[in-house]
């Protein structure tokens, strides 16, 4: 009779060994809850790091995904519950570490987002300049009066563009933000000509000709646009 009853409470305390081996539901469902907020807090900074040019978060992120690797291996099914406590807080701050990584790639995002944005609005347009000013020109600077902002002489180096020639190759860049532009000519005797120009952002993308020419009645200067060829 004693030895049944030593059986039978041996089997009980290998029965209570094994249950207390499994977490409660309420652990097990909090266990992958974290985990899936971790999985999702990795993924979310990954992607966004394939959005960006910057590649210094690189290392940071690979050190973190070795970790994530170590928590994914885990089976919480054969854990007790005061286990899956002891790495919760684990699960919690890697979450908390891919936060913090995510808001400085989105920063990233940001910033790169709207240099692009920005550079977008500088458009470059082909064109060509006719010189009938009547004299040989020295330089052809385009002034962005709404930017305040002055384009290098399109005349390049020391050459001048001699009255009744066309300088070829010309490259426009116009700043599609503004809305008022001017051409500041200069001779080769020194004299300067502001002169108005045509609203740009309706300048043709496949080019536009620029003729230059001189008004002796106003001493002034007039451009004319027109096709490319």
């Amino acid at each position: 009779m004693k030895k049944r009853r030593s059986v039978l409470l041996t089997t009980m305390l290998m029965c209570a060994l094994l249950v207390g081996c499994k977490p409660s539901e309420d652990k097990l469902a909090e266990a992958e809850t974290a985990r899936t907020q971790l999985l999702s807090a990795r993924d979310a900074a990954e992607e966004t790091y394939l959005d960006i040019a910057d590649t210094s978060m690189r290392s940071e992120l690979d050190t973190l995904g070795v970790k994530v690797t170590e928590i994914e291996a885990i089976d919480f099914t054969n854990m007790s519950d005061k286990k899956i406590n002891e790495v919760l807080p684990s699960i919690v701050e890697l979450t908390e570490s891919y936060t913090t990584v995510q808001a400085k790639l989105s920063g990233t995002y940001q910033e790169e987002t709207a240099v692009k944005e920005e550079q977008a609005k500088n458009v470059q347009v082909d064109a060509y300049i006719i010189n009938k000013m009547g004299f040989d020109l020295s330089s052809v600077v385009l002034h962005d009066i709404t930017a305040d902002t002055y384009s290098e002489n399109i005349i390049s180096g020391d050459q001048a563009l001699v009255s009744g020639y066309t300088l070829m190759g010309v490259k426009l860049e116009i700043y599609t933000d503004s809305s008022e532009w001017e051409f500041i000519v200069t001779d080769t005797a020194g004299n300067s000509y502001n002169i108005p120009s045509e609203d740009l952002r309706s300048v043709s993308d496949k080019g536009v000709s620029l003729s230059f020419e001189y008004d002796k009645e106003t001493d002034s200067g007039v451009v004319s646009f027109g096709g490319y060829f």
